[in-house]
């Protein structure tokens, strides 16, 4: 936060909530038809989200009225878990913190109650309780659902503001966007007043993308820390807005701790990512340390000049920050797929490989994607091997893996988009309709009812058999390379033959010349593709990434290199692939041992620099 910093809520419309809800604190069960009424200072779950009672022996004959009651409040510790114990009875379980917690844990914030034999499903960003409620031989099936995100405290959010920056001035080839600032915090600069057993919570490592006005990506790796901020330096009004003051009298309330955050960031066109990370954490630690022989800044300018870059010759830097930090920076594998800071592994742990494939469904028939975590360093990962798994496409439309607060009305953009968010943002607003939730902490994709019967059993068959097939047991970087084989196979399996319907250029370029009905036989590929997805290849034949890649395929691009890697796979898989002179098709089988990727041994090499 710097001196001009603004009120964030100046940048935002109207949000749904009108303050953070304190924890869930305690849970009670009431039994209504023994005449127990609701104890004090609890709320009663009356009804589910759909208008049914909330009874948990719903559609019990001759079974008593149970109904759930939660109690709020920060006087004691709060919830972080909920659970279900079966045996001859059914016990709700909790587990509730510690007396001490860091600021940013995690608590129960929402409860509810569902009937899924009604037809309902958890609703967004809640957990279900895998465990039915209802303890009638005949009633319906009743579980509960619990919402967690960060235990909120009073706060001021602030649009985010650069403080000082390394080089001072820009480089002609690099030069700082303005809106880094709003990457690094993307909930905002915030003053918080804190409880009295609050600990200072560790430093939160992020990600973030920005793609410049060339196309090119930069990466970023942030962190982000508390630090004290003076009580004296605030006005009335923010003490007012902290709960600084008591109501009447207007003083101080003694014990109550007021930081403010702070993020410390780097900037690439490489995805060292976990690199970045150790040499953050170690600036980290100086800043909160000391004192030292050598100022931070000094440190900053030797990683940023004299560290070497990786080559294949001295393929492995190690960095000596100090006598007890090192950390290693390896050169890129070098594969003619495009660079990606994608983190295949994460993507598939936090989804699940059908959610996996219906989430490949949706960006292959470009649609509105929304990514969110309450754990931002994995947002990043995922988008980029969400964007990179449908390669040889190209993502056209905006991409934005890890979204500021400030800026998120790009959701209400009419085009499609990819775009991931802190799901603290559904605290405040409510997704546009027509949006793709990506659950990332449920392992949930929520769709509109419009889009409620679209899944992975939309695409082809055949081609989907190898989104299926992992081998968890594998080193990490094996294991990327497994996954990220298996979305190539998918994608060769569905474009094979594809060259085939290019048509040649007979005339000077124009915008007749040029369009898609001009440059390829989008009939006779859609005739030699199976009829029982006609539907799928249809829809995924108007998007703009089929039609930037056949222009790529037509005309000289700087994609040539990876196009024909990609048509050396399609023939390594389906060698026997031919199309007739009449157009039909005559299909070979896949090559199920054939290897697309080998991974580079180079970063085993014993030549390591110091």
């Amino acid at each position: 936060m710097t001196d001009k910093s603004t009120p964030l809520e100046q940048d935002l419309s109207e949000t749904k909530s009108s303050g953070p809800k304190a924890p869930i604190s305690d849970l009670a069960v009431i039994n209504r038809s023994a005449g127990e009424t609701v104890p004090e200072g609890f709320t009663c779950i009356d009804s589910t989200y759909s208008g049914q009672p909330a009874n948990l022996n719903h559609g019990s004959l001759k079974s008593p009225e149970l109904f759930l009651c939660y109690k709020r409040g920060r006087g004691k510790s709060p919830l972080i878990d909920i659970g279900s114990a079966t045996s001859q009875r059914i016990f709700i379980t909790l587990r509730r913190a510690p007396p001490v917690t860091p600021q940013n844990s995690l608590a129960v914030t929402d409860i509810c109650v569902i009937v899924t034999s009604k037809g309902e499903t958890p609703p967004h960003t809640f957990c279900k309780v895998d465990k039915n409620l209802n303890c009638g031989m005949w009633g319906s099936n009743v579980f509960l659902c619990y919402k967690k995100s960060v235990s909120a405290s009073n706060s001021i959010s602030y649009k985010a503001g650069l403080i000082f920056r390394y080089p001072e001035e820009d480089y002609e080839s690099f030069p700082l966007s303005e809106s880094v600032p709003l990457f690094c915090l993307p909930m905002g600069a915030t003053i918080e007043c804190w409880a009295p057993n609050t600990r200072d919570p560790l430093p939160v490592f992020s990600t973030f993308v920005l793609t410049i006005s060339s196309g090119e990506k930069v990466y970023g790796s942030a962190i982000q820390f508390y630090e004290p901020h003076p009580v004296d330096q605030l006005s009335e009004k923010q003490k007012i807005q902290l709960g600084l003051l008591t109501t009447v009298e207007k003083k101080m309330i003694p014990n109550r701790p007021v930081n403010t955050n702070k993020c410390i960031c780097l900037l690439s066109r490489w995805p060292f990512f976990e690199s970045f990370r150790k040499f953050l954490m170690f600036l980290y630690k100086l800043s909160v340390s000391g004192p030292h022989p050598l100022p931070i800044e000094k440190h900053i300018s030797h990683f940023m000049h004299n560290v070497s870059f990786p080559s294949p010759q001295r393929p492995r830097i190690l960095v000596q920050l100090s006598a007890h930090d090192t950390l290693i920076l390896s050169q890129p594998v070098c594969t003619p797929l495009p660079l990606s800071g994608a983190d295949y592994g994460t993507l598939l742990m936090n989804l699940g490989s059908e959610n996996c494939a219906t989430l490949l469904h949706f960006i292959l028939l470009e649609s509105k994607i929304l990514l969110h975590s309450l754990r931002p360093a994995v947002l990043t990962g995922v988008a980029e091997a969400v964007v990179a798994m449908i390669f040889p496409f190209q993502w056209q439309c905006p991409y934005i893996p890890l979204c500021p607060l400030s800026l998120a009305g790009v959701l209400n953009a009419p085009c499609p988009f990819i775009v991931g968010v802190d799901s603290r943002y559904f605290d405040l607003y409510d997704p546009p309709p027509d949006v793709v939730c990506v659950d990332l902490d449920t392992n949930t994709i929520y769709l509109s009812d419009e889009k409620r019967h679209s899944n992975w059993k939309n695409l082809p068959k055949k081609p989907c058999k190898s989104l299926a097939d992992f081998t968890w047991h594998k080193k990490k970087t094996a294991l990327e390379m497994e996954i990220q084989e298996n979305f190539l196979r998918f994608m060769a399996s569905i474009l094979k033959g594809y060259r085939s319907y290019l048509k040649p250029i007979t005339q000077a370029p124009s915008v007749k010349a040029t369009a898609a009905d001009s440059l390829y036989d989008l009939q006779g590929f859609l005739k030699s593709r199976d009829r029982a997805h006609q539907k799928f290849y249809s829809q995924l034949t108007k998007t703009q990434i089929f039609i930037r890649f056949i222009e790529e395929c037509t005309f000289v691009s700087d994609k040539d290199t990876g196009l024909a890697f990609f048509d050396d796979c399609v023939e390594k898989l389906f060698p026997s692939d031919k199309i007739t002179d009449k157009g039909t098709k005559v299909e070979g089988e896949s090559s199920e041992d054939t290897r697309l990727l080998e991974l580079d041994e180079s970063q085993k090499s014993e030549h390591t620099v110091l």
